[in-house]
């Protein structure tokens, strides 16, 4: 499955590992930047390389704020 803007995925390691998160950018075939409302704001999103991330067959097709991204996401982590 192909990752665009406004999919919907799960961090496979680091840190963050087992949480959903939203592509905000797409920069390159190897890098996204991608927010999750609450840690990661949309003002301030994570880089990331795609092979460390699981794409849910799901996007987000408006966020506009930190509250609806995190509370569309809540269904899809895989920890808390």
């Amino acid at each position: 499955m192909d990752i665009t803007k406004g999919s919907v995925v799960i961090a496979k390691a680091g840190r963050d590992k087992g949480k959903a998160f939203a592509v905000t950018q797409v920069i390159d075939s190897r890098t996204v930047l991608i927010a999750d409302g609450k840690r990661r704001p949309l003002e301030r999103p994570k880089r990331k390389n795609v092979i460390h991330l699981q794409v849910v067959n799901a996007s987000v097709d408006c966020f506009t704020t930190n509250r609806q991204l995190r509370n569309f996401l809540k269904d899809f982590a895989l920890e808390a």
